[in-house]
């Protein structure tokens, strides 16, 4: 359970480190969609536009997020 509220409140980080939030609205601003439709699949370490079913793989998120 403290595991749960732990993981509401505190700062979440992807695979390599960098916060989440933050590279979710740098893929909205880069590829001009709703910050809300992308999300962080931690189990896949991929972003994904849950709209469209568009993922950013590690090896591209330089070119979508930088």
């Amino acid at each position: 359970m403290l595991t749960v509220i732990k993981n509401l409140f505190v700062p979440q980080k992807d695979y390599a480190g960098r916060d989440i939030d933050n590279m979710i609205l740098r893929l909205a601003t880069r590829t001009g969609t709703d910050i809300t439709a992308w999300s962080y699949l931690k189990e896949h370490s991929v972003y994904e536009n849950t709209m469209t079913g568009m993922r950013i793989y590690p090896h591209e998120l330089s070119k979508y997020a930088a």
